[in-house]
Order: C-alpha cells, then structure tokens, then sequence
C-alpha cells in the first residue's frame, strides 16, 4: 500500500522523534548529540539510504551542529532551532511531491 516515497516520509518523521527537543518539565534542555543510541539510529538510516538527498542533508546538519554546540560554538538552543527549520523544510519537501505524485495518479 505504501510506496518508496511515503516509507521515506515516514522514517524522516519517526527520525524526528529522536532529535533534540525540549524536554518536558523545569524548562532543561535534552542534548541527543553524546547519545550513542541516537548516534547509531542515524548511521543506519543513513546506510539504509545513501541516495536520499533528505537524509543525507538530516545527517550531515546533525553532525555541523553537534559539533558546534560540542565547541560552544553555538548555544544548544540554536541548535534546536535551526534543526527544527531544516527537518521541517524536508518534511515540506516532502509532502509537496508526495502530493503532487497523488494528484498526477487522480489525474
């Protein structure tokens, strides 16, 4: 029922789910970068998907900014913030082609 399109929608939104957010309660920030599990979750997808232009933007905006919030650099926060943008220019991406690939098939 799904097709390669829509699979790789949603291992982007389930990625997302692991990526650095605020956590809930006394305003902390959760840092996923030192996660090793995160870490892991993201060298696979990228394995399983080495031509996927999203992921490959996901995955390396991950390590620039990991690494800059590592240096202080960047505060964690900006971080966050321009992960938030970027994942979400994708998921829009996204779901533009995913519906105009729908409209072409009602067409």
């Amino acid at each position: 029922m799904y097709d390669k399109m829509t699979t790789i929608l949603l291992l982007v939104l389930l990625c997302a789910v692991s990526l650095p957010v605020t956590a809930a309660g006394k305003d902390a920030t959760k840092n996923y970068c030192n996660d090793p599990a995160d870490k892991k979750e993201f060298d696979d997808l990228l394995r399983k998907h080495r031509t996927d232009t999203g992921i490959i933007r996901l995955f390396a905006m991950r390590q620039g900014l990991c690494e800059m919030i590592d240096k202080q650099q960047i505060p964690l926060e900006t971080g966050i913030n321009l992960w938030a943008i970027e994942r979400q220019k994708i998921l829009t991406e996204r779901t533009k082609k995913e519906l105009n690939r729908l409209t072409k098939k009602i067409s």
